[in-house]
């Protein structure tokens, strides 16, 4: 897999040598490589002095967060006075502020609870101005950041709009724009990405495969459109910034050549004095949607570019905590510059973590060395780095950087989980999260969705398989399901297609192989991807209803519930981790895996009891005793996995 530059690949030989020192003054503790690849044991997060081993806080960067507060102000003072002038929701206005402030108190920057309520006040007035499409898409990212980042009381909001989304979305995947004024909105691109992150949300919030379908057509929209655009080409820079943007919401990993490529030309378009730009002159809005983009596809502080774009907003902010470098004509252009200039400053939390050896996405190799630098931002410096992997920790140093050798051998096949966590001397936490894939995983995100309009059933993926080396088909087998176990029955439908990177989809409109109808009711997708020698590397299924969401609801049960981590552990749910549905007679009739924010659901139920299992390595099995009936709401089953 291709690697892009990071920040410490030249700070490998100090790493060393600060193990070296750590290891003789008695403060590394870390565990290595096991013998045998025997299962790893979790270790117990260790006690740190109160104060820093080392001087990180010379590196540290208290004068970007402290402008990055003091736009903060400026901007939510401005979307209020504007909201109390025009008492309408106008799109850029509050959504863009609320995702600011939202990205804000996500990295612990001041951001009180009134300016928050003051944001979500004017977007529940509705879309009232500008265009539908364009005010539907920008309510749903503002919902879909507050849904993440604050609490859930607004989730029928982002439900609301990511379904009206869906409704809007043309056959290419695009989102069409209906009010665009460039700069400010910036075009089907725009709305595009906004809607990805929308789905992206509702999906990782809900865990209902029905959104996957509509985000790979969308993210097959931006990355064709990606690849039309000619190498030596200036092509739009905000189109370059949505396209990173919609590909990362999508679940594209930063280190895949489609977002390798958009990475290499923003870079590229950086100018010589740190900005980017719209027109001639670096200005406020380019620099900090580009620094925002980069920051989510992973780059960071200690990167030349980075800093100097940082540098360049800082030097170029008003007393008031304003920019106004972009004459747009525009009425209160100078929010839109804010709100940009802002989002590219609120990236930087508490603590900047930096990873070496490790890509987002990426499959892992027999054995990693993975090595991490912390530097508090608040210039009071680092006590503690740690490494979980699937929430158990392996790895911590009292010390503001750390170096692991990761023996991979023992994961079990699939996508793992890394988390990487600093903690400050005021005990705040910093966490940057990987996911890696082990063995044979390359078919991942596998959904189904009915389309009523063309009573057809979209089955969507995304494929990790980057080249022909390593697979050349995919094949989707319908299976008719027997039995209240779901056992496959009679296979009534088979198509494939060449193996590509990036989204896959098949349509079945529920005619079998032999020209004839199947009937509604309940079945099984299965993708296999082939080498090219023709052995399968991987298979996966999902169960989807031929038939109407209505008719689902009606006939069938749904469960859903979160599942929370008890005690020490990287995060407070358990994402990635498998639950399985069991009947009274002990047969697994279904089987799922918890979002990135630790929800689940079970779909297409036979109503009855049933227990609900969830297994995580290194976890005590937890069960819990449900009921499943059609025609109501989902059974709730929310449960706290515990340590063994």
């Amino acid at each position: 897999m291709p690697k892009i530059p990071l920040v410490l690949r030249s700070k490998v030989p100090l790493l060393l040598g600060l193990l070296t020192a750590a290891v003789a003054a008695g403060s590394w503790w870390m565990s290595g490589p096991r013998k045998g690849a025997r299962p790893r044991v979790a270790l117990t997060s260790p006690t740190c002095g109160a104060t820093s081993p080392t001087s990180a806080a010379a590196l540290a960067n208290p004068e970007a967060r402290a402008a990055a507060q003091r736009g903060l102000g400026f901007l939510t003072k401005a979307s209020q006075e504007w909201t109390a002038q025009h008492r309408c929701f106008g799109c850029h206005v509050q959504a863009v502020t609320l995702e600011a402030l939202t990205v804000g108190s996500h990295h612990q920057y001041q951001v009180a609870a009134a300016e928050l309520d003051s944001m979500v006040s004017a977007l529940e007035l509705g879309v009232t101005a500008g265009g539908r499409v364009t005010g539907a898409a920008f309510q749903g990212q503002a919902w879909a950041r507050y849904d993440a980042w604050i609490d859930d009381k607004h989730t029928n909001d982002l439900l609301k709009y990511a379904a009206e989304l869906v409704g809007l979305q043309r056959e290419d995947g695009s989102i069409p724009d209906d009010d665009a004024r460039l700069p400010i909105t910036g075009g089907t691109m725009q709305t595009t990405y906004q809607s990805m992150q929308t789905w992206r949300q509702a999906y990782a919030r809900t865990a209902d495969d029905k959104w996957l379908a509509p985000m790979r057509k969308a993210e097959r929209y931006l990355a064709t459109r990606a690849a039309q655009w000619p190498a030596g080409g200036q092509v739009y820079l905000q189109d370059l910034n949505f396209a990173l943007l919609g590909l990362l919401a999508a679940g594209v990993g930063p280190g895949e050549p489609a977002a390798q490529e958009l990475q290499r030309r923003l870079l590229d378009r950086q100018r010589e004095d740190g900005g980017w730009t719209l027109e001639s002159e670096s200005d406020a809005l380019a620099t900090g949607q580009t620094l925002y983009a980069l920051r989510l596809a992973g780059h960071g502080d200690g990167e030349a570019a980075i800093d100097r774009g940082t540098a360049w907003l800082i030097k170029h902010q008003g007393k008031d905590g304003a920019w106004r470098s972009l004459a747009t004509g525009q009425g209160g252009a100078e929010k839109g510059e804010a709100m940009w200039a802002v989002l590219g400053l609120v990236s930087m939390d508490v603590t900047s973590v930096a990873v070496n050896g490790l890509i987002d996405g990426q499959h892992v190799t027999p054995s990693m060395q993975i090595g991490v630098a912390a530097r508090d931002n608040q210039a009071g410096g680092v006590t503690k780095v740690e490494l979980y992997v699937d929430d158990d920790l392996v790895a911590a140093a009292c010390a503001d950087e750390l170096l692991h050798t990761w023996d991979t051998r023992a994961l079990t096949e699939g996508k793992h989980t890394l988390d990487v966590v600093a903690t400050n001397l005021k005990q705040q936490t910093s966490r940057r999260r990987y996911q890696v894939y082990a063995g044979n995983t390359y078919l991942t995100e596998l959904g189904a969705r009915f389309d009523e309009a063309k009573q057809a059933t979209e089955i969507a993926a995304r494929n990790l398989a980057v080249d022909a080396k390593t697979a050349s088909q995919v094949e989707l087998t319908v299976f008719a399901v027997t039995g209240d176990a779901n056992q496959r029955g009679a296979k009534v439908f088979t198509a494939e297609q060449p193996s590509a990177a990036g989204a896959l989809s098949f349509t079945w409109d529920g005619v079998g192989a032999d020209g004839k109808p199947q009937p509604s009711g309940r079945y099984i997708a299965e993708l296999a991807l082939r080498a090219p020698d023709g052995k399968v590397l991987q298979r996966t299924e999902t169960l989807f209803l031929q038939a109407s969401e209505a008719v689902q609801r009606a006939t069938y049960g749904e469960i859903e519930g979160q599942l929370g981590l008890d005690g020490d552990a990287a995060a407070s749910t358990a994402a990635n981790t498998v639950i399985e549905l069991v009947n009274q007679a002990g047969d697994v009739v279904q089987r799922v895996r918890s979002t990135e924010q630790g929800n689940y659901r079970f779909k297409n139920v036979t109503g009855g009891k049933y227990r609900v299992r969830a297994a995580k390595a290194g976890w005590a099995k937890q069960e819990l005793e449900v009921d499943a009936a059609p025609a109501s709401a989902p059974t709730k089953a929310n449960m706290q996995i515990k340590r063994r």
